[in-house]
């Protein structure tokens, strides 16, 4: 039973629970009830919450655009072997096909990035689970992040199983639906939108 217990589980899963406490910790009307000033135990203002999240989409465009990059080379290097060119060649021609910066000459930084080689063919991971979040904190949270009944479904349907259960079979459980790829894909694209976060802390 070790091998199914807490994050043991399917690496595309694995980073849902905290990417989605990230949007808890963004939003002011959980921060407020915590967060407060340490001599004068005033909450934290709105405004500061808010300024927070929005320097967070600074660049968020770019970080996404590189996480693909990551995602496509980490195929690349993890498909048919041998690969017929140098890893290098690899790096430069992906780059080239999915970053908007150009690979810089005679630097070879892909051999001390670790991702990798530990994660084996599965830093798309990263981008998967945001997308899951996103998908539950719109549909479940974001109107109510303190709602007892999603929290509920969430517990039996996402956490309670660790590894014991496929990942989309959850997914599906809170949702209550089977996500498409294009789901996903807006998922993705929701998360840049600069007042997705913010959207109930100007209201």
């Amino acid at each position: 039973m070790h091998s199914l217990n807490s994050t043991r589980c399917p690496t595309d899963f694995a980073e849902v629970p905290s990417i989605l406490m990230e949007y808890f910790a963004n939003d002011y009307r959980v921060v407020s009830q915590f967060a407060r000033h340490y001599q004068t135990g005033q909450p934290l203002p709105k405004s500061m919450i808010s300024r927070l999240c929005e320097s967070k989409k600074v660049c968020a465009a770019t970080d996404m655009q590189l996480q693909v990059f990551y995602s496509v080379l980490d195929q690349a290097y993890h498909a048919m072997h041998p690969l017929g060119k140098s890893t290098t060649e690899i790096l430069k021609e992906t780059q080239r096909n999915f970053y908007g910066l150009p690979y810089i000459q005679n630097t070879a930084w892909q051999l001390r990035f670790s991702h990798l080689v530990g994660y084996g063919a599965k830093y798309y991971s990263y981008l998967m689970s945001r997308a899951v979040a996103t998908m539950v904190w719109k549909q479940c949270f974001m109107k109510n992040p303190f709602d007892r009944i999603m929290g509920e479904r969430y517990r039996r349907e996402m956490l309670g199983h660790g590894g014991g259960k496929e990942p989309m079979l959850m997914v599906k459980g809170m949702l209550q639906k089977c996500p498409t790829t294009e789901d996903f894909v807006d998922a993705l694209v929701l998360d840049l939108d600069p007042d997705f976060e913010s959207f109930f802390m100007d209201s």
